[in-house]
Parts: structure tokens; sequence; C-alpha cells
């Protein structure tokens, strides 16, 4: 049988390959415009890291707003296609791509300014969650930004949810609530703010934090 790991690896493998899938390719999320428009105030041209950018939306937008961007992902496939977007959007030179994984990072303590998680920790595994945190205290400076949006228990695209997570259509998901996203955060991390997007099937968790000094 195999791991949630390893199904989320061949779940992501085959989405970027085909190109069909159940999110957004190259239209940013407005939530995240609206935050991105706040950190550009606070730290202007900063550093930022995507982490699972996939094909790249949220790293052009970045771009956009005079931020130095990086976007990793662990799958190829969704590098490939970013650099492509990016390419046709005219951002070679303010974004750059690497194939990793997030918990095994090629950058040194606090690279950046803005730590960008979109759906990223929704498909982390709790006992992975402490590796997560570890990953954010070394890439995060101290004073930096964190804009998190992971999946609330609301999320309902696969149906009526039993427990807090699942394996369905191929890959491992959590969902939280906003005590488990205090808890989980609150240790390292001031909340600035936190809202839940409900459209339908859709319950989002658009988080924006700042680490503590």
């Amino acid at each position: 049988m195999l791991s949630a790991e390893e199904l989320n690896r061949r779940y992501f493998r085959t989405a970027y390959g085909t190109g069909v899938h159940g999110w957004q390719s190259t239209e940013a999320s407005p939530y995240i415009v609206e935050r991105l428009r706040v950190v550009a105030q606070a730290a202007p041209g900063g550093r930022l890291l995507d982490l699972g950018c996939g094909e790249g939306r949220h790293c052009i937008l970045a771009a956009e707003m005079g931020f130095t961007v990086t976007g990793v992902d662990y799958e190829p496939l969704a590098i490939g296609r970013a650099l492509g977007n990016v390419r046709r959007a005219g951002r070679e030179d303010k974004v750059r791509f690497a194939v990793a994984d997030i918990f095994a990072l090629p950058f040194r303590a606090g690279s950046f300014d803005v730590l960008l998680d979109f759906g990223c920790l929704h498909h982390q595994k709790k006992s992975d969650w402490v590796r997560y945190l570890a990953m954010v205290r070394t890439v995060l400076r101290p004073g930096g930004w964190f804009l998190l949006t992971t999946f609330s228990t609301h999320f309902g695209a696969f149906g009526p949810q039993k427990r807090r997570w699942h394996l369905a259509r191929g890959a491992y998901r959590r969902f939280f609530t906003a005590d488990d996203i205090r808890r989980l955060l609150e240790e390292d991390l001031d909340l600035v703010s936190m809202n839940e997007e409900r459209e339908g099937p859709r319950g989002l968790w658009h988080v924006l934090m700042r680490r503590k000094a």
C-alpha cells in the first residue's frame, strides 16, 4: 500500500502532466492579491518564497507587486509549466524556480521576508507538522510575513467530512478549524487576519501572520 506522501507525489505528477485538475492555474486568488498588497506596503521589494508554487500564478502576481520571487515545487512538471507562464508574462527577471521538497529547501536561514503557502500545508500529515514549523522558522526571517491558504472543515468538494483528514482521489488532505491554525502557528507567528472563504462547496482559510521577533 502506498504511503500518503507517495500518493501525493503520484497525484501531482498526473495533475501537472495532464494539466487537468481542480484549481486555477493562471489567475491569482483575490485573497492573495488583497494580502500581498498589505505586505507590499510593509516590505516593499522584499524576497518572497512561494511553497508548492504549482504553475506559478502567485509568483507572477508577487513579481508584478515588486517582490523578488522564488517558487519551489517538488514536481518538475509543475516547474516546467511555471517557467512557461513566467516567460509569457515577461517576468523572468523577477522570478526564479527550484525543484525542491519543502522539507529540504536549499536556502540559508532567514533568506525570505515573505513566505506564501497556498495549498501546501493541507497535504502534510499531522506527524510532519513539526518539520513544517521548523522549515518556517528557518527560511522566514524574524518579523517576516506568512500568508497561508488551507482547507477549512467546511470544504465539501469531496462530500461530507466525517474526520479532519482523508485520502481521496489519490491524495492526502487535511481540514482545519481556526483554532487548529492558531494552535499550530501561534508560538512563532502573530495573527494579523484570518478569513474563511465559503462559496458553494469551497471552504478555505486565508491567513496573514507575522513571525515574532
